[in-house]
């Protein structure tokens, strides 16, 4: 990511994890999710001259897995990245499909979660995070799409960071994060879209609907999942303190 600030810019190399990828029998690609939409139009062979164009129904599937991970609480939403710092460098961009919202950041070679900070007590702390002596970063706070550090690495240390993903990959026809029934859902949507655009309202509505319930059902369906993973009970502070503290050495 590319934030271009007063002084030059603020380049950040994030790395995902290597992640287990959900494989399709269907709708393997962005490609086949064009033709899936296409097949309920019925309006014969989607491309550039058709109407809509392929380049349309595209833009429509890529909304359509944002509007999908905006809502998503739980499954499939949570993405693991990797960065290493510079010395004395304190900010860094974040990856660019980070909207905001829940994110965890670890320092791996120190063995030490970092503990972010709302950023006016952050500010309040420190006015100028440079004046600090570089070592062991302890503290960090999200500024927008910027991650503080404080104190500065004082070397090159290994970041892992986990947060909420809004769907704007940085391949956009990435798809392989979902598994196959969300990616006949963003199919209805970008279906919805296309009869709006030829106007056929009655006809979009009706996907629009099909789309709608089937948000509900992921929403609901994830809620489950989520409490299933829980034991059926929230984490009580004593828990939340007993495994932040289970190896003393490495906060």
């Amino acid at each position: 990511m590319s934030l271009t600030v007063a002084s030059g810019a603020l380049d950040t190399g994030w790395a995902e994890f290597n992640t287990v990828a959900f494989t399709a029998s269907t709708l393997g690609t962005l490609s086949d999710c064009i033709d899936e939409v296409g097949s309920k139009l019925n309006r014969g062979t989607i491309n550039s001259a058709s109407r809509p164009k392929d380049s349309d129904i595209a833009r429509w599937l890529i909304r359509g897995k944002q509007e999908l991970a905006e809502i998503k609480k739980f499954t499939f939403r949570r993405r693991y990245v990797t960065a290493n710092t510079v010395a004395s460098q304190y900010r860094y961009g974040l990856p660019p499909d980070y909207g905001g919202g829940r994110i965890n950041v670890r320092d791996v070679t120190n063995d030490r979660q970092i503990v972010l900070w709302d950023a006016n007590i952050f500010d309040t702390m420190f006015p100028d995070p440079s004046e600090e002596n570089a070592d062991e970063p302890l503290v960090g706070c999200i500024k927008d799409r910027e991650l503080w550090l404080c104190p500065p690495p004082a070397g090159i240390y290994a970041l892992e960071a986990d947060y909420d993903r809004t769907g704007d990959d940085i391949t956009t026809s990435d798809f392989s994060w979902l598994p196959e029934i969300e990616r006949f859902r963003v199919c209805d949507f970008a279906t919805a879209e296309s009869f709006y655009a030829l106007k056929e309202f009655d006809a979009g509505d009706r996907y629009y609907n099909r789309w709608e319930k089937g948000l509900f059902k992921a929403v609901r369906a994830d809620s489950k999942r989520k409490w299933h993973s829980r034991n059926f009970q929230a984490i009580s502070v004593l828990q939340a303190f007993r495994a932040y503290n289970n190896q003393p050495d490495s906060t």
